[in-house]
């Protein structure tokens, strides 16, 4: 009898530890599987991270290109706009016509002389 109550105790102590072993097994794998579709997805995530990334990289640089084409575009418009003046003064300085328009006397309204005789015409008496 104790042979018997003694195999049946220890019979029932592996079967518990076989449960437990076998409860352990399913809760790992859960966890696994909870691992997994957490890593999958922040595998995801960083693929569409590093896709907005090369998309921002991508668009600084079509920006650094533009801001040196318009520099180029503002310092090659200053430079023909400083020539543009330069000939504009040489202009006036060298062309005979602009000479001899300059060197004509003012009419007389534009000097100073009323042409009515008139010293003040906006003094009341």
């Amino acid at each position: 009898m104790k042979a018997v109550a003694a195999a049946i105790i220890i019979a029932l102590v592996a079967f518990l530890l076989i449960g437990i072993q076998q409860y352990r097994v399913v809760a790992l794998r859960g966890e696994v599987a909870v691992e997994t579709r957490s890593k999958d997805d922040a595998i995801k995530a960083n693929t569409e991270s590093q896709a907005t990334i090369t998309t921002l990289l991508a668009e600084a640089q079509r920006n650094a290109d533009y801001l040196k084409d318009l520099n180029k575009r503002i310092k090659a418009s200053e430079d023909k706009a400083k020539k543009a003046r330069k000939d504009f003064e040489d202009l006036k300085r060298n062309s005979k016509p602009v000479r001899d328009w300059a060197a004509q006397p003012l009419p007389d309204g534009l000097r100073g002389k009323a042409g009515s005789g008139n010293k003040d015409p906006g003094r009341k008496n």
